[in-house]
């Protein structure tokens, strides 16, 4: 079986991430070959028996130039951000505001021009598939959801260095449904005595001399080496990831893989990801992100439970899972 994937230069990290996680495991288990393309102008892909377009983001549909191959096409649909939350999310003058309203018009009608050509669509929670049903009525037939998985060898406990002060630890990627600006409100509602440090590793992000001047805040807007971001992730008293939207949230895995406690939110998929193994909050309230906070600072009992309810779930996401779901979906839309 030959896969061949569309990977253009400007895929998001976190997508491309995925997919080679996948195909890596695929390719050396299973045998597939995979043809990875940049560029459109290389449809159709000589011997491709598939046909996979990873990188199904925010509510964007497939490029509608995969209509001219005549092999199935599989999709990876991370999210549906741009139809479930309000327009103000991402714009913010009346221009701007108009142009979203054209681009989800434009996006809603490629979804129904390509939906007799998609053979099949993973979506990467359940959360994501509802919204892809809900906002742009997809066939529910043709979606399957598989969750993302997490490296064990890499993202697991390592014995806590007492001589760290404790601090709070965020990773994002900066968009405004990322909600940091609410985090960094309720961090300063803490007494600015006692509380924690709050390291945020947040890329891009240029922040307002304000916000450089928080006392506690240390901003981290460079690339770190993923070893170095997993160090963060086994020293942190807790994980703070309170989104208002998300396909996934892979950090709240990889948090409670390193043994650490994690707050997030009740909406979109972080309550499905999370379990009953994290701190849920209304990633609206100040207050309660603030309470939440302060409840682990004071709690140490809270984080020692938090800790183990994380690692336990945390061994339902594994990238080998991912794989094999996946080549079972692969298996079937080529008898299709």
């Amino acid at each position: 079986m030959i896969v061949a994937v569309y990977l253009p230069e400007r895929t998001p990290y976190s997508m491309k991430f995925c997919a080679e996680n996948i195909m890596q495991i695929i390719e050396k288990k299973y045998k597939v070959g995979f043809i990875v393309f940049k560029s459109l102008d290389k449809l159709p892909i000589a011997n491709a028996d598939v046909y996979w377009d990873p990188r199904c983001g925010g509510g964007i549909a497939p490029p509608l130039k995969f209509k001219i191959t005549q092999k199935p096409l599989l999709l990876t649909v991370h999210g549906m951000a741009m139809f479930t939350l309000p327009l103000d999310t991402f714009y913010f003058s009346l221009k701007q505001k108009i142009a979203g309203q054209l681009k989800r018009w434009k996006e809603r009608l490629k979804w129904t021009l390509m939906e007799k050509h998609i053979t099949q669509v993973i979506t990467v929670s359940h959360y994501t598939k509802t919204e892809l049903i809900n906002t742009v009525h997809f066939p529910e037939t043709k979606i399957t959801d598989v969750w993302n998985g997490i490296d064990h060898t890499k993202f697991k406990p390592a014995p806590k260095n007492e001589k760290i002060t404790p601090y709070f630890l965020t990773v994002i990627s900066y968009q405004k449904k990322k909600n940091f600006e609410r985090l960094l409100t309720a961090y300063q509602q803490l007494e600015e005595a006692t509380r924690p440090a709050l390291i945020a590793i947040v890329k891009p992000y240029q922040p307002t001399p304000e916000i450089a001047a928080i006392k506690g805040l240390q901003l981290i807007t460079t690339p770190l080496a993923e070893a170095k971001i997993i160090e963060y992730y086994q020293q942190a008293m807790a994980v703070v990831f309170v989104s208002q939207h998300e396909g996934f949230g892979l950090p709240i895995v990889e948090a409670m893989a390193c043994g650490t406690p994690v707050i997030t939110s009740t909406t979109t998929s972080c309550v499905e990801i999370a379990g009953d193994a994290a701190l849920l909050v209304n990633p609206e309230s100040t207050t309660a992100i603030k309470d939440a906070m302060l409840m682990l600072v004071t709690n140490k009992t809270l984080r020692q439970q938090l800790a183990q309810k994380g690692l336990a779930r945390a061994q339902q996401f594994d990238w080998e899972k991912t794989a094999d779901a996946f080549y079972g979906i692969l298996q079937r839309i080529i008898r299709v």
